[in-house]
């Protein structure tokens, strides 16, 4: 094995940590988000749409607590905490944007329940974040 192979082994290796860790985080996210969903469309009577994105919001910020101290904290470039905020924010808005559109195709062209619905479009939208967080908000290249 040339010193090459290992180098990108090493670096395979790393990427399959930080997207095990990072969608370990995402799966609390996914509870803080659906929680959030729920409570605020069924409890207090906001239109679904507008409970999912404060529910997003609210989940984007413990995420990005989460991964900056422990999914990608030994690997991070060291940068200000508000401007690492302000990247995972930018980045988390493309994936929101994601997420409502198919939130809103779903529920409203096919009928499918929105808590599901929300379920769905958080998968199709995790993807995208990852690797553009992985990349552009904490620096980490593969």
């Amino acid at each position: 094995m040339t010193l090459d192979k290992g180098d990108r082994l090493g670096r395979i290796s790393l990427f399959a940590k930080h997207a095990f860790k990072y969608y370990l985080v995402g799966a609390s996210g996914v509870l803080v988000n659906l929680g959030i969903l729920f409570a605020l469309t069924e409890f207090v009577g906001l239109w679904y749409l507008l409970s999912s994105t404060i529910a997003i919001y609210v989940s984007i910020t413990s995420n990005f607590l989460l991964n900056k101290t422990w999914t990608f904290r030994d690997t991070a470039i060291k940068q200000r905490d508000f401007l690492m905020y302000g990247k995972f924010i930018g980045v988390s808005l493309v994936g929101m944007g994601i997420q409502l559109g198919f939130n809103y195709m779903f529920v409203e062209k096919l009928s499918v329940y929105y808590l599901l619905a929300a379920l769905i479009s958080i998968m199709i939208a995790s993807s995208v974040n990852f690797v553009l967080n992985r990349r552009l908000t904490f620096g980490i290249k593969l």
